[in-house]
């Protein structure tokens, strides 16, 4: 699609519609905002966690993440920054937009989107399928593979391509690039951090250079004073000292493998899966020692099917198994996580605890479910909202 096009795409609320696909999840409040991956984010009034209520979707083409300060959004849209105002839910407003800040957007096969054409005045927006049992795999003049379909050629660079697999701060889960803390937003792309002072919710400011990091980077979470990055192969720890500046502390190395991070105390638990994208060969909870974040010390390693994000609320642990449900675990100390309960019939992607409340939000393949943990052993299900495809 033409990318003027794609920037002049409407960017509006529209009536409240059916999910049909669950992306990344962020809670604001009573309200609950669920990215429909490279379409746009639903907006829920979950006053009432035994019956949320859809409110209005936020059309945005390319979302994939998102974060909230005050009453100001900030959503991607491919490789733009937007902002807006959601003072009204029901009637929210754009205000600003920063051209081609963010990385590539890649969705769950591990497919780039927003990537330019050779002439860098359109983007690809989305994929068809098609029955390609009648092509033929092939070699150019180059090396590089290539597919012919209908007389159109699909090149694939042998060296990168991977087949298929009210007032303050909101919080999101393990799988989000987006983060906010000391009064700066941070947004993580496959390779750099960047910075956004938002002393002024509104009217962000971009830090001049973004910071490297290292290639395959997936997830970013805050924590008191410290950034916790992961990538495809590495934990990375990054101070706040000068928040405008992160500074790397230090950096943990772990199989190749897909990594979310979450932190408690001094503590972090990290998820290492197999998957056609991640293309790892490890299915893993791994528990470091963060007390000396120059320092890391790996103290245990506990064997998952296929893990993906994860939450932690004093000891209790929440790790999404894909496929395999949803696993409710004990964990007293490093070395002693057992597990109380697991959940079968959904495929579970990411989660957020609400400590205070005992409630656990999961995004899934097959829609947004809510449990009252109170009992780990035996969580309640409160609510469920389907996809419909």
């Amino acid at each position: 699609m033409a990318l003027s096009d794609v920037r002049a795409t409407a960017v509006q609320t529209m009536p409240a519609r059916d999910i049909a696909k669950t992306g990344k999840i962020y809670t604001r409040g009573n309200y609950i905002l669920v990215s429909e991956p490279a379409k746009g984010i639903h907006i829920i009034d979950n006053s009432q966690p035994s019956s949320p209520r859809k409110v209005s979707f936020l059309n945005v083409m390319g979302n994939a993440d998102m974060a909230v300060q005050d009453n100001i959004l900030y959503a991607d849209s491919f490789r733009d920054l937007l902002v807006f105002d959601i003072s009204d839910l029901s009637n929210i407003r754009f205000l600003k937009r920063f051209d081609d800040v963010m990385g590539y957007v890649v969705d769950d096969m591990g497919r780039w989107l927003g990537t330019p054409s050779a002439q860098r005045d359109s983007i690809l927006v989305g994929y068809s399928e098609r029955d390609t049992t009648y092509a033929h795999g092939c070699k150019d003049t180059k090396g590089d593979d290539f597919v012919e379909f209908d007389n159109q050629m699909l090149f694939f660079a042998s060296s990168s391509f991977k087949a298929s697999s009210g007032g303050g701060t909101g919080k999101g889960g393990s799988m989000a690039r987006f983060a906010i803390t000391k009064g700066h937003l941070y947004t993580v792309d496959r390779y750099q951090l960047t910075s956004y002072n938002i002393a002024t919710p509104s009217d962000p400011v971009k830090a001049p250079t973004p910071v490297p990091v290292g290639g395959g980077i997936e997830t970013i979470f805050p924590y008191q004073d410290y950034l916790y990055i992961g990538s495809t192969s590495a934990m990375f720890i990054y101070d706040l000292v000068d928040p405008e500046k992160p500074a790397r502390r230090s950096v943990a190395i772990h199989v190749n493998a897909c990594d979310p991070i979450v932190v408690e105390g001094t503590t972090a638990y990290v998820t290492v899966r197999t998957g056609n994208f991640c293309a790892g060969t490890v299915n893993e909870l791994q528990v470091y020692d963060v007390k000396d974040v120059d320092r890391p010390v790996k103290l245990a390693t506990y064997q998952m099917s296929n893990p993906h994000g994860l939450g932690i609320d004093n000891g209790k642990l929440f790790i999404c198994e894909g496929g395999h449900g949803l696993r409710f675990l004990n964990a007293p100390s490093p070395a002693n996580i057992t597990i109380a309960s697991t959940q079968t019939g959904l495929n579970a992607y990411d989660v957020i605890p609400f400590p205070g409340e005992k409630r656990l939000l999961v995004s899934a393949v097959e829609g947004i479910y809510q449990y009252d943990y109170s009992s780990m052993t035996n969580p309640v299900l409160l609510s469920r909202i389907e996809v419909k495809k």
